[in-house]
């Protein structure tokens, strides 16, 4: 027990330590200098001699004058420190927009299965289609309303060569999938004997079919989507 307050002390004392070291760091005097259409090239040249801006805050700093140095308006009149917080907390949006996305993903894959199960060509009066199959697996425990997403078609060198966007309710005809109920569909396409994609997804062989969900919709309104606004 002696050894574990021991322990805790030591690490409490050097948290301080970190902690004071940090605050002690000498800054740069240049953060509250304000940008100017004629002082930038001066300025970077200015922060390079003092040599006490830290890394973590110069790279923040080229990352604002990359994002918004085309337009003037969105740096001149504003201080060295704001640029950089501006930075900072759009790099924190972005990542948590990135995790929203992502995680929104991961879940929707979770929720269900998809099964593509070829393409059935047809053409009648003059106009051809291209239907592409497939089933549909609800492993939530919720009636799914809709789901949407896109069908990409790959070569065998993971060269993209299609992708077919879905949107599920517009087959689904108002019914739902409920849980752990697998349901086969037909989704009809355009097919233009003039694109050499449509003619090579249609003809062609050993092409890898990836899908990519976007969002799903339940029957009690909640949704799951992986774009952010």
């Amino acid at each position: 027990m002696f050894k574990k307050i021991i322990g805790s002390v030591f690490f409490l004392a050097m948290l301080t330590l970190m902690w004071s070291c940090s605050e002690s760091h000498p800054k740069s005097s240049y953060l509250q200098e304000k940008i100017t259409k004629e002082n930038l090239y001066d300025l970077a040249n200015k922060i390079k001699q003092e040599n006490k801006m830290t890394k973590e805050d110069a790279e923040l700093f080229i990352g604002a004058i990359n994002r918004l140095g085309l337009q003037s308006d969105s740096i001149v009149g504003k201080t060295v420190e704001q640029l950089i917080k501006g930075q900072d907390n759009f790099i924190k949006l972005s990542s948590y927009n990135l995790m929203i996305s992502t995680f929104a993903k991961a879940e929707m894959l979770m929720e269900h299965k998809i099964k593509y199960l070829g393409l059935k060509p047809m053409d009648t009066l003059g106009k051809s289609y291209d239907y592409l199959v497939f089933e549909i697996k609800n492993e939530s425990n919720k009636n799914i309303t809709d789901i949407t997403g896109q069908l990409r078609f790959f070569t065998t060198a993971n060269q993209i060569i299609k992708a077919y966007p879905i949107e599920l309710n517009k087959v689904l005809d108002g019914n739902v999938i409920k849980p752990n109920e697998t349901r086969r569909f037909v989704y009809p396409f355009f097919h233009d004997k003039d694109n050499q994609r449509d003619e090579l997804i249609r003809n062609g062989k050993d092409l890898q079919v990836l899908w990519f969900p976007v969002s799903m919709t339940f029957s009690d309104s909640s949704k799951i989507s992986s774009e952010v606004k």
